[in-house]
Order: C-alpha cells, then structure tokens, then sequence
C-alpha cells in the first residue's frame, strides 16, 4: 500500500458483507508509535505511509532486499474513515499485535485495535 485511496472503498466492501450491526474487528498501525519508534523508516507526513526495507529469503535461502508500505493511522482518522464507510464505533484501543485488550490509545504501542458496527 503506498496511498489511501482505497480505505474507504474496502472498509464498504468489508460492511457490505456483514449483517446490520455485524462487527469488524480491524488492527490498523499507529502513526504516533511509527514516527516516534522507527527511526529506520521513513514516515510520508502527508500520505501516512511508513516505508523500510528488509531482506526475504526464498525456499533455497537465497536473500533479496524488500520495500515494505505500511499505512499508518491516527485514532482520528480511523473514526472519521469508518463513519464515512458506514460503520460506528465501539472502541478503539492501543495494542500489541497478537496481545489485544482495551488499553487507552497511546503513542507506545505499535497498534490500534477497532471494535465497529455496520450500520
């Protein structure tokens, strides 16, 4: 992913699949923990998109330098783009991945957890 453009439209092609108040849980990863811990990367301000490089190896272990985009979220953003894609929310909370719970947003950890409603 190396622009936004297409968080809406998949954000109502996930709502359209689930039920009236179906729930999407949704990882995004968060703008506030990228620019204040990945000092390898470099953070696009205006597109939100953290890019890095890092190596892959293939069955025979044979190694090749990748380009890793990643889009970055504020909790902000994450309300105003899942109300604009027919959702509410439930909750948006900080997280580890893998280590999901209800803590307070913050700029320590590397994810936001959304809890969401179809409307």
């Amino acid at each position: 992913m190396v622009d936004d453009r297409q968080d809406v439209k998949i954000l109502k092609g996930i709502r359209k699949c689930l039920k009236p108040n179906g729930v999407l849980v949704l990882s995004a990863f968060n703008a506030y923990f990228s620019v204040k811990h990945h000092g390898d990367a470099e953070f696009d301000v205006r597109g939100g998109v953290s890019h890095e490089t890092t190596d892959i190896r293939n069955d025979q272990g044979e190694v090749k330098k990748v380009d890793l985009w990643t889009g970055c979220y504020t909790p902000r953003e994450l309300r105003l783009v899942f109300d604009i894609a027919g959702f509410d929310i439930v909750s948006i909370s900080s997280v580890e991945p893998g280590q999901y719970s209800a803590a307070v947003c913050s700029t320590e950890l590397p994810e936001f957890l959304v809890v969401a409603k179809s409307r």
